[in-house]
This record gives structure tokens, C-alpha cells and sequence, in this order.
């Protein structure tokens, strides 16, 4: 009986410990529980069968099931347990990838978001989407519907044109994104673009003329912040350009060459320093990233790498550009690639193809009627690029980019190449709204965003040191919005959480105030040691007290209150034993 009564003991004491744990809170006895999270996993750490507390200071790692992420998209997040708990609050949220949006993309770069998170769509030339319906969400269960873009009816008309001056094709109305071409009469010279696009503001750029002489330019101008990236001549030729170039961490916005036309130069680009770092690498889906330190400063690169059964769809290489990625690949399993149907053979275009299908990454070559150089196809997961098409819609180059309406200067008459990207900069007190950059694909300009009126709207919330949003920022926020604010760990949140969107203007942003580390290094200096409960303490917060001891056999050489230091802003005095 006794011996019955002996063995019982430890469970006894042990419901007696949860009993008394639970009924006085454990944070009044600075403990945390075992962390349960839901879609994580802690590392190199079992659940206990019975409730045993967990000191102050000690340091877990977890990380998330595939299709979720931590708030920080660490592969391994830490956590800390202190006197308020797990912090930060250990959690997985759900990872979305953004969705194909019919004849439309996502306003930002990246391609993966987190629960809670909210994206603009913008809509590909020649299609709008419904009046309030340009945002889906990132929710528990996946995303929102998305938005459709429909076809709009934004006409251009034909042009009123100069003498000696040719149009093709010539017709007496436009749809949104047709591109006109010019040209001039024998023996004249050109003088402005030989093509431009028309757009929901109109014809885009300004409309050449053609001349019999045309006048050459001196020296290009300088760019502030930016230089030539050729030796400068003393003398250059209607139609010759220069290229710019911006250092490292500048962003440049419109277009990188200028153009001598008829003895004047063309308007300069920008170099924008206040650019953005970005955060982590965005999860890949079955794939990894070969670099990932932070901080990711704007123009850096990293490369993407796809796991050994899978085949990558997409540029490997992503660039972070104002605190957004471009566009990422995807992963696919190498067995579920698809294969391409024969082309359908179009009158105007000469192909000898007798297989019926292609695999994943064949080639395929064809001519135009009337054409000497022979084009190229290749087959990527079922689909052609580019398609077979002979018809001048789908061009190699894009006219020169166009005068968005309320955005700096962008007056140039030089082409761009297929896929080429140019950054938009709204004039003072306009935001943009929608992407950075506009997008040269298949001959015309897409992506085109708005620059609006900053006095009903706010750009991107100021960034803070040691800080971020707790949420997916957004290109513009109307106004009355309002964004939160969180902390790195340890660091404490000054000044309100919320900033809000008013006139154009965002209030005030919290700051977060280093905390003190406690230097091993200098406790032996000073012959002390951390005191009772502090003694795995190794970060403070701002505000909080620290107490310390002397280590044995020395003695305190400064006052007793000085064992016991405030946390002021990342510093503190250590006390001294002798």
C-alpha cells in the first residue's frame, strides 16, 4: 500500500504543478509553454507528454508544411521565450501564388503572398476590369475570386498628317494597342519615331515629320547621378544615341537612351535613389534560391534552381527591384511537361512540318511570305513562343514608350527590344498606380499604369529601420487607409502601430528602438554575472532592468543600485566587481 502510494507521488506533484501553472497564468512565473502551431514544426523538439514550463531565454526553432510560410518567410524562423511570451508570435500563414489573370497580371513583382495580404490587378492594353473590383486577397483557404478584364471599346482615330509623310496600315479607326508606322517620301528624312501605339489617352508618342535637312547635336547632357556608358564625341548625328547607366542601388526611370532629332537630344532619364531593399527570397514552389543574405538591396539578383525531377518555366534569374522581385518561374514536374500541337499553318506563313507533336523544348523554324529571314519557335509546356504569326501585330520591337499622362518626361523616338522594361516616375504630388515599369511584348506597350492626383490617394507607407508592414504593400492606397507596423524581435515599437492615409500624405511612422545586448565578453571584463532568474537573459528590451551579480569571490567596487541597469535605447552601463 505504501509502496502504491510512494509511486503515485511525481503525478500527484505534477497535476498539482499544471493545476497551479494554469490557474496563476504562466507569464506571472516568466515561463512559456511548449509552442503549437498550427502547420509548423519545431525544430529538433518533441511535444513533452506533461505540461513542463520553458525558461526565459530559450531559443526554438520551427518551420512551416509546404503552402505556408512564417511572418518573416524564413525557412527556419527563431523564436525566444520571454516575460511576454513566444516572441515573435510563432504562426504559419497560408502562401498563395499569385493566379493567371486572363489578359491582366498582378501591380507588383513578386508572385507569392501570405495570408492576409492584398494585390492590385491591372489589365493588359485594350481591356479595364469592373468599377471596385481591382483586388483579390490572400485568404486562410486560398485566394479571393480574381477579377476579370474585359475588352474595352478605346478607339483612336486615323491622324491628321503632314506632307510627305506615309501611314500603314493605313484605315479610318484603332483599337487600344494597334501601332501605326511611318515613313517618308523619297529623298526625305524622318524626324521623330517611325512608330506609335495607340492607348486609352490617345496616339502616343507625337506624330514625325519629314524634312530635306535635318541638323546634327553637340555633347549629350549630363546625368545627375547617372553617366554615358560610351566616350563622348564632339559631335553626333540626327538619329545616333547614347546610353545611361545609374550606379548601384539607383533606380533609373524612363528611357535609358537619348536621341539626337534634328539638333536637339531627347530628354534625359532619372537615377532615383530612394529606392527600396526587398525581403526575403519569395518560396519557389518545388525549387530553392542559391543566395538569400539580407539585406537584398535594389538591382541585386539571385538565382533560382528547380529540385532534380523538375523542369524550370520561367527566367532563373530574379532582381529586386524597389523592394519588389520580378516575376518567378515556375517548377514543373519533368514527367508532367506537356507536348505542342502542330502549328496551325497560316496562308501567309511557309512551314514544312510533318510530326503532329512536339516535346517541351523543341524547335521549330518558318518564313513569312515575301520575307528572306527565316523565324524560330520553340515549344515551353505546351505552348509556342513565340507564335507562328506572320501578321505585323507581332513585331520584334515596340514603338518608342509612351507619354503617360501626369508622368515625368519620357520624350524619346528610339525603339525597344522585345521584353524591354521601362521604369515610370510620376510628376510631383501624383502616385502611380499599378506596376513601376511598362513592358514591351509582342510590339506593344503593356502594363501600363496611372499616374493620379496623391491629394484622394498615398504611395507605398515610409519604410522603418528594424520594421516593416505587417502586410503586402501595395503600388497607391486611397484615402482613410490604414497600415499597421511590426518590429524585428527584441526591438520595441515607439509611437503609434497605425499609420494612416491623409491628404496625400501618410502620419507618422512608429520607430523601433534597438534593444541591449548583454556581451558575455564584458561580464567576464568586469567579473559579474547575469543574476537569478535574468541568467539566460541575452537580449533587453528598451525600458526593462537587468540585474547582475558578483561572480565569486569578488566584490562590488560600484553602488548596489548599479547591479541593477536600465535598458535605454540599446545602451546600458555594466556594474563592476573586484
Amino acid at each position: 500500500m505504501c509502496w502504491g502510494y510512494q509511486s503515485s507521488m511525481p503525478l500527484l506533484l505534477n497535476a498539482i504543478l499544471i493545476l497551479w501553472i494554469s490557474t496563476v497564468g504562466v507569464q506571472a512565473f516568466s515561463y512559456c509553454n511548449f509552442p503549437k502551431i498550427n502547420h509548423g514544426i519545431i525544430y529538433g523538439k518533441e511535444e513533452p507528454e506533461e505540461l513542463l514550463p520553458i525558461s526565459i531565454g530559450e531559443i526554438y526553432y520551427y518551420s512551416c508544411e509546404y503552402n505556408f510560410a512564417s511572418p518573416s518567410r524564413s525557412f527556419w524562423t527563431r523564436i525566444i521565450c520571454t516575460e511576454q511570451g513566444w516572441s515573435p508570435t510563432p504562426k504559419c500563414l497560408r502562401l498563395c501564388f499569385f493566379p493567371s489573370v486572363e489578359n491582366g497580371h498582378s501591380a507588383s513583382s513578386g508572385q507569392t503572398h501570405l495570408e492576409g495580404d492584398i494585390v492590385q490587378i491591372v489589365c493588359d492594353v485594350g481591356y479595364s476590369l469592373p468599377d471596385n473590383s481591382d483586388t483579390i486577397s490572400c485568404l486562410e483557404d486560398g485566394w479571393s475570386s480574381p477579377p476579370k478584364c474585359s475588352s474595352t471599346n478605346i478607339e483612336c482615330l486615323l491622324p491628321v498628317l503632314k506632307a510627305n509623310v506615309h501611314v500603314y496600315p493605313r484605315q479610318v479607326k484603332y483599337k487600344a494597342g494597334d501601332v501605326l508606322q511611318f515613313s517618308c517620301g523619297q529623298k526625305l528624312t524622318r524626324v521623330g519615331p517611325d512608330s506609335v501605339q495607340c492607348y486609352y489617352f490617345g496616339w502616343s508618342p507625337n506624330f514625325p515629320t519629314c524634312k530635306g535637312q535635318v541638323q546634327s547635336c553637340g555633347q549629350p547632357p549630363q546625368l545627375l547621378n547617372g553617366k554615358m556608358k560610351a566616350v563622348r564625341k564632339e559631335e553626333y548625328g540626327h538619329g545616333e544615341t547614347v546610353e545611361y547607366d545609374c550606379p548601384p542601388y539607383f533606380l533609373m526611370t524612363g528611357p535609358k537612351k537619348v536621341q539626337c532629332v534634328d539638333g536637339e537630344w531627347t530628354n534625359l532619364p532619372t537615377c532615383v535613389g530612394q529606392v527600396k531593399a526587398c525581403g526575403s527570397v519569395p518560396h519557389l514552389k518545388d525549387g530553392y534560391a542559391r543566395f538569400s543574405s539580407l539585406p537584398l538591396q535594389h538591382g541585386v539578383s539571385v538565382e533560382l534552381s528547380c529540385r532534380d525531377t523538375h523542369t524550370m518555366i520561367g527566367n532563373n534569374v530574379i532582381t529586386c527591384i524597389d523592394g519588389m522581385w520580378t516575376e518567378l518561374p515556375k517548377c514543373v514536374e519533368t514527367n508532367q511537361l506537356k507536348s505542342c500541337r502542330r502549328p496551325i499553318l497560316h496562308t501567309e506563313t511557309l512551314m514544312n512540318l510533318l510530326v503532329r507533336e512536339y516535346n517541351h523544348s523543341a524547335r521549330i523554324n518558318y518564313r513569312c511570305l515575301g520575307k528572306v529571314r527565316r523565324m524560330q519557335s520553340i515549344c515551353i509546356n505546351g505552348k509556342w513562343y513565340p507564335e507562328q504569326d506572320c501578321r505585323e501585330r507581332w513585331r520584334e520591337f515596340c514603338p518608342p514608350p509612351p507619354q503617360i499622362p501626369n508622368a515625368q518626361n519620357m520624350l524619346t523616338t528610339v525603339n525597344y527590344h522585345n521584353k524591354a522594361k521601362v521604369a515610370v516616375l510620376c510628376k510631383e504630388n501624383y502616385v502611380l498606380l499599378g506596376p513601376r515599369e511598362i513592358v514591351c511584348k509582342n510590339g506593344q506597350w503593356q502594363s501600363l499604369p496611372q499616374c493620379i492626383e496623391s491629394t484622394q490617394y498615398c504611395g507605398p507607407p515610409p519604410p522603418i529601420s528594424n520594421g516593416d508592414i505587417s502586410s503586402f504593400p501595395l503600388s497607391v492606397y486611397p484615402p482613410g487607409s490604414t497600415v499597421q507596423y511590426r518590429c524585428q524581435s527584441f526591438y520595441e515599437l515607439r509611437g503609434s502601430i497605425d499609420v494612416i492615409c491623409r491628404n496625400g500624405q501618410w502620419s507618422e511612422p512608429p520607430k523601433c528602438i534597438d534593444p541591449c545586448i548583454i556581451s558575455e565578453g564584458n561580464m567576464n571584463k568586469n567579473n559579474i554575472q547575469l543574476r537569478g532568474k535574468d541568467i539566460k537573459k541575452l537580449y533587453v528590451k528598451t525600458g526593462d532592468f537587468v540585474e547582475f551579480e558578483c561572480k565569486w569571490p569578488y566584490k562590488a567596487k560600484t553602488s548596489m543600485q548599479s547591479f541593477r541597469t536600465l535598458c535605454q535605447e540599446g545602451k546600458f552601463e555594466y556594474p563592476m566587481c573586484e
